[in-house]
């Protein structure tokens, strides 16, 4: 028994209760039934059989959504955030170029780590409503020889979702590695990271995965793989691919601990990727192409604009909806969540006041979701105009 005397009393934690929205936002979606089950499975050490057995699963899953052969598969402990930071901090060192395809705000945060880890950053900018031309970024390429592009698929601050195809073979051709941000397009719209000569990405499982946030799945090239092996830098210890590659037994040979994984989101991610075998990703695509195109045809029939001009530059997972003239963003948000307890979300970044960022992903990907979002919208619109707007 210690002889000091508290000075900071016990907190008074009482239970809060409240009605789960329907979340309709650009994340996080809901998630699978099955998910929340799996979340419930038992905790267990990470280093034991059951844990190295589901690893090899989820990591047989990942070639699968990523459509990669490549050994280098694993997931990480954290946010999106943490793949974004991870193929940086191990793919270019100190001194080393990082150009970056600059359109939304998580671009922007691409810059910002680069910078802190001594990177030198090099940008293309175009305005957020549009997507990149390979002629708008091989001037850059040509003239940096930037040891990486970074470049975002789907944006959910902007709504866009960029085209891939032949990116790597121009990134390639000037000696430059391709990383891809997949955060909230991964398993809605088509991704062949072989196919297209992307050296690493990374994703989150609270997006169209319908998983809870926390545990990011990456995926590296043999391009990539080389460049980790050659390095002459250090990432972080949290971050070091080397290392976790081992703890994730990548080449069939090493069970080593590197840091504790959280058996839940373990469970969950492994559980994910099983929905989304059973469904496969073409089905995926087709069922998230048909409720996003029955959604933009409602928004259309019902007076809603859309920030982005071009159908095909529109991401299929988070739509950015323009209101008509003279409404709040925040209110109308606000309201939503009031009145029908769903939860829809104003600009981010650059769209800040410019527009809604509205969610039609994963298990919420379905003409009973659209419906009960732009009848809710609809029902917004009519009650802001009668009040004070």
């Amino acid at each position: 028994m210690s002889c000091h005397k508290l000075t900071v009393p016990p907190p008074k934690i009482v239970d809060r209760e409240f009605v789960k929205p329907l979340l309709c936002g650009p994340g996080p979606s809901d998630v699978w039934p099955s998910v929340a089950q799996a979340l419930t499975k038992p905790i267990l050490s990470p280093i034991c059989d059951e844990l190295f057995k589901a690893s090899d699963d989820i990591r047989a899953g990942l070639q699968y959504v990523f459509q990669t052969r490549s050994n280098l598969v694993l997931a990480l402990s954290g946010s999106g955030h943490t793949g974004m930071e991870t193929i940086i901090s191990n793919l270019v060192g100190p001194g080393e170029t990082l150009l970056i395809a600059s359109r939304g705000i998580w671009d922007q945060r691409a810059f910002i780590m680069a910078n802190r880890y001594g990177i030198k950053t090099e940008t293309v900018t175009i305005p957020m409503d549009m997507t990149f031309t390979p002629a708008q970024l091989e001037p850059a390429l040509k003239k940096y020889r930037p040891t990486a592009l970074f470049i975002t698929h789907g944006d959910s601050s902007t709504g866009t979702v960029q085209n891939l195809e032949g990116l790597g073979d121009l990134c390639h051709k000037y000696g430059t590695l391709l990383l891809v941000d997949t955060v909230v397009s991964l398993v809605a719209v088509p991704f062949f990271m072989d196919e297209w000569g992307v050296d690493a990405v990374y994703t989150s499982t609270q997006k169209a995965f319908s998983g809870p946030a926390g545990i990011s799945p990456v995926a590296f090239s043999a391009r990539a793989e080389q460049k980790i092996k050659t390095r002459k830098h250090d990432p972080p210890f949290y971050f070091d691919i080397k290392l976790l590659a081992q703890q994730w037994n990548c080449y069939g040979n090493t069970r080593a601990y590197h840091h504790t994984i959280s058996p839940p989101l373990f469970w969950a991610l492994r559980c994910c990727l099983q929905e989304i075998s059973k469904e496969t990703l073409p089905a995926t695509w087709a069922r998230h192409a048909a409720s996003t195109a029955y959604f933009h045809k409602r928004l259309r029939e019902n007076t809603f604009g859309f920030l982005i001009p071009k159908p095909e530059d529109r991401l299929a997972t988070v739509t950015t909806v323009v209101l008509p003239k003279g409404y709040d963003y925040l209110e109308f948000v606000k309201y939503m969540r009031a009145k029908h307890n769903i939860l829809i979300f104003a600009g981010l970044g650059p769209t800040a006041g410019k527009a809604l960022r509205v969610g039609i992903m994963g298990v919420n990907s379905t003409i009973k979701v659209v419906d009960a979002v732009v009848d809710a919208m609809v029902d917004t619109l009519v009650a802001l105009k009668k009040s004070s707007l």
